[in-house]
């Protein structure tokens, strides 16, 4: 915790959106010694000591819940030191962030003695070379982009302003973040721009290194693949693009706030330049990983494309996608988690538990959860929110650590009792009205992607989700064994296959008669079916396919047969990962339909796709390792 003395500050009063700040501190050192830095801002942070980036992240918490990060320093330190830290206030809601007010807090500390803190002593600049006023969103989820000029680089300072904001911070116990070297790039000479291609899906920060013999202006659009030779900078509202003014003569820029992602980045620029490098620079976590050996020279493929897209969505917390939105989901985090029990040593246990608990955090006044963690925009998805109480069971499971239940217990009682109060007379759970999102997968009849654009006052049908209902079901197992608290789904149950079954297979909702292998799945895991409707998962061509991010339930629900279709799970993997490898892939996509699927902005990159990881481990299929 932060000393008395230490306190918030910032450059002013006013609380400006999009602004960037710096504030400058010096401080002695002896050797021998050992010094700490902690660090907690609203928004995003990069401490620079004597020139070198040493700390950077985004402070991902809540107004009325903020983590503090702490870092080892001695090894950076000389006998006088200048250290800089720089802040992004970002100031508008997105799903990754939760709009509060600006301040930054931190202090260095020297074998226990605080020697330089934060306070209206402490100076400070608004960094002019970020334009405030450039207000260009690239995708909703995200939030701004940014425009760098160069030849703003001012350097006046004044003292800091004081401000109210929590003391009440608590140390995020995770591992700081890791920049890594540049990457090999290709150039390609077009027409009217320059493609770069670093040969593979990179996340990280962009960086430059080019000369310029004018002053200009410079669009820097990046992505995930090409589109008619060039980077697919516009899709729908979504602007994949940052600007940078360059200033005449040679030119050297890292950004390390907005971390982007993709493959290829495409330079626009008014006159020639000499580039000398322009990329992404790899931003990792660092996490060891448990090596295998296969003899299947695809299955190995599958499985290393699988760790490496876990990778990718790493950081501050899980990610979805690094490219299009970067936030914490806990339905794609619970595959993440699964796959990250194996693929990474020790369980990465440390990092999944720091993950629980910011999830815990998005606990709404409903009693649900957010839809991601932390986000300031809300269209909570309460299928999602029943899984929360199955990864946080799981990782008691796999770690043995029932420590965080005393965290987050109270959180999962209340996801469930709203279910359980909302069971009916007839013993099903209706589908929720707005403001809520009955999403279950991206398929025709489980996506109900129309519910995210209802209002308050629009009408809403009266319906039953099989797959809600399930899950109900689903999810009541592992409450009882977190809490030793037996659930009665009997008349649940009963009304699920009443209601439901139909002609060798159970129908989606009440709305239609069509059927899905989630939602057979699903039924298969709560007892209402037999190897005769496993078949049908199997067989069934008319039957909805599940999606990457739903097979897992699918393969939990045929393993419950034993070894009789292992390979058939197998199989499916194969040639379902098969083709995204044939098709370039250097990480797993969200669907398979890849980039064209979401009139174009699907990712080629996302965490939930990595399951091959855990039923690999599962299956036994290194088990013939050489």
């Amino acid at each position: 915790m932060f000393g008395e003395k230490t306190k918030w500050i910032w450059i002013n009063k006013e609380n400006n959106i999009n602004e960037y700040a710096e504030f400058k501190a010096y401080f002695s050192f002896e050797k021998n010694k050992t010094a700490l830095f902690r660090i907690s801002c609203d928004g995003i942070y990069s401490v620079r000591l004597n020139g070198r980036i040493v700390a950077f992240s985004a402070c991902a918490d809540y107004p009325d819940y903020k983590f503090y990060d702490e870092f080892d320093i001695s090894k950076d330190l000389k006998e006088e030191n200048e250290l800089i830290i720089s802040v992004w206030h970002i100031g508008e809601n997105s799903f990754t962030y939760v709009k509060d007010l600006a301040g930054v807090i931190f202090e260095v500390e020297i074998d226990g003695k605080i020697v330089s803190y934060s306070n209206k002593d402490v100076y400070s600049r608004k960094m002019e070379e970020y334009d405030s006023g450039y207000l260009k969103k690239i995708t909703y989820q995200i939030g701004y982009g940014f425009s760098y000029d160069a030849d703003k680089e001012t350097r006046l300072y004044s003292p800091s302003t004081e401000v109210e904001k929590t003391r009440d911070l608590h140390k995020r116990n995770i591992k700081g973040l890791v920049l890594g070297d540049r990457l090999p790039i290709k150039t390609i000479k077009k027409e009217k721009s320059l493609i770069i291609d670093m040969g593979k899906e990179v996340a990280g920060f962009f960086e430059l290194d080019f000369y310029s013999a004018d002053r200009q202006k410079i669009l820097i659009a990046y992505g995930e693949h090409l589109k008619d030779g060039n980077v697919r900078r516009i899709i729908g509202v979504r602007d994949f693009s940052v600007e940078y003014v360059a200033k005449q003569g040679r030119n050297v820029y890292l950004n390390p706030f907005r971390r982007i992602a993709g493959r290829y980045i495409e330079i626009f620029s008014e006159s020639p330049i000499d580039i000398d490098y322009v990329g992404i620079r790899p931003v990792n976590y660092p996490i060891k990983t448990v090596e295998k050996k296969f003899k299947d020279p695809l299955c190995q493929k599958i499985y290393d494309v699988s760790v490496e897209t876990l990778r990718l969505c790493m950081h501050e917390h899980y990610e979805d996608c690094p490219w299009r939105e970067q936030a914490l989901y806990n339905m794609d985090s619970r595959n993440q988690m699964l796959c990250g029990y194996y693929a990474f040593k020790g369980g990465n246990f440390d990092y999944v538990r720091h993950n629980l608990l910011l999830i815990s955090k998005g606990i709404r006044s409903d009693g649900l959860l957010s839809i991601c963690f932390p986000s300031g925009l809300d269209v909570p998805i309460p299928f999602f929110s029943l899984m929360y109480i199955v990864q946080v069971c799981e990782y008691v499971e796999y770690s043995k650590d029932e420590t965080i239940i005393g965290e987050v217990g109270d959180v999962i009682k209340s996801v469930f009792n709203v279910f359980r109060g909302r069971v009916e007379e007839n013993g099903l759970i209706k589908s929720f009205a707005y403001p809520y999102w009955n999403f279950y997968e991206w398929t025709e009849e489980s996506a109900n992607d129309w519910q995210i654009e209802r209002k308050a006052d629009d009408e809403s049908e009266e319906s039953y989700d099989l797959i809600l209902n399930c899950a109900y079901v689903y999810a009541a197992k592992y409450y009882e064994k977190l809490f030793g608290e037996r659930v009665d789904t009997d008349k649940t149950k009963r009304a699920i296959k009443e209601t439901f079954y139909n002609n060798g297979s159970f129908r989606l909702s009440t709305k239609t008669h069509r059927s899905s292998q989630l939602g057979t799945a699903f039924a298969i895991l709560i007892g209402l079916g037999g190897e005769e409707l496993a078949e049908t998962i199997i067989k069934d061509n008319k039957m909805i396919k599940a999606t990457l991010s739903m097979k897992a339930f699918v393969y939990d629900a045929l393993l419950t047969f034993g070894r009789k279709y292992e390979n058939y799970i197998l199989k499916d993997i194969k040639i379902t990962y098969e083709k995204m490898l044939d098709a370039g892939a250097t990480s797993f996509w969200e669907t398979e339909k890849g980039s064209e699927d979401f009139d174009g902005a699907g990712s080629l990159c996302h965490g939930w796709s990595a399951i091959p990881v855990y039923y690999f481990n599962v299956l036994g299929v290194d088990k013939e390792n050489t």
